[in-house]
């Protein structure tokens, strides 16, 4: 029952249009925040610009998933993430694609709808590795409201990190680790 709702949702949200990259912002001192909100129908992350390596990251849902159902914070290969509104629809809908990936890494029981794994640890430990369709990424599912992990950034300096949700794949971001 819980699949479905989340798959009723997606299937209301599919037709939002795909939101820019994250807002720009500063790194804070201390730890860099990434927050999942939503502005009436539009789901987004808020996020800096640029994180420090070795900085904590911390990424916050602020949005009811009584209502709209869970998100998932998933580094991936750039080009994996969906673009247009049909691959968004196929990806977040019917879980082709990195989405169905995501859906794997997490070792999500489509008719029960329970995550197996939270978070999903690969790499070294901490924010660094990106997945993509034969190689699991770092993940995290969020299925509460103010739900959130903080983790290390351990990804080179000059990377930059390309992340979305698996859930609402219109929610798309990057941030770019510096030294």
């Amino acid at each position: 029952m819980r699949a479905a709702g989340v798959l009723a949702a997606l299937a209301a949200l599919s037709v939002v249009a795909v939101s820019g990259p994250a807002s720009a912002q500063a790194p804070r001192a201390g730890a860099a925040v990434i927050t999942m909100e939503q502005d009436g129908h539009d789901l987004f992350f808020n996020a800096p610009e640029t994180v420090e390596r070795g900085q904590a990251l911390k990424v916050k849902n602020a949005t009811d998933p009584k209502k709209i159902g869970p998100h998932t914070f998933s580094l991936v290969n750039r080009k994996l993430i969906p673009k247009s509104q049909d691959e968004i629809k196929a990806c977040g809908q019917d879980f082709k694609g990195i989405c169905g990936e995501v859906a794997e890494w997490h070792e999500f029981d489509f008719q029960s709808g329970e995550v197996g794994r939270n978070p999903v640890e690969v790499g070294k430990q901490g924010w660094n590795r990106q997945g993509n369709l034969k190689r699991t990424g770092d993940s995290w599912v969020a299925e509460k409201e103010n739900q959130s992990l903080s983790q290390k950034v351990s990804a080179p300096q000059g990377k930059t990190l390309h992340f979305f949700c698996a859930v609402h794949p219109e929610m798309q971001g990057k941030i770019r680790v510096e030294g």
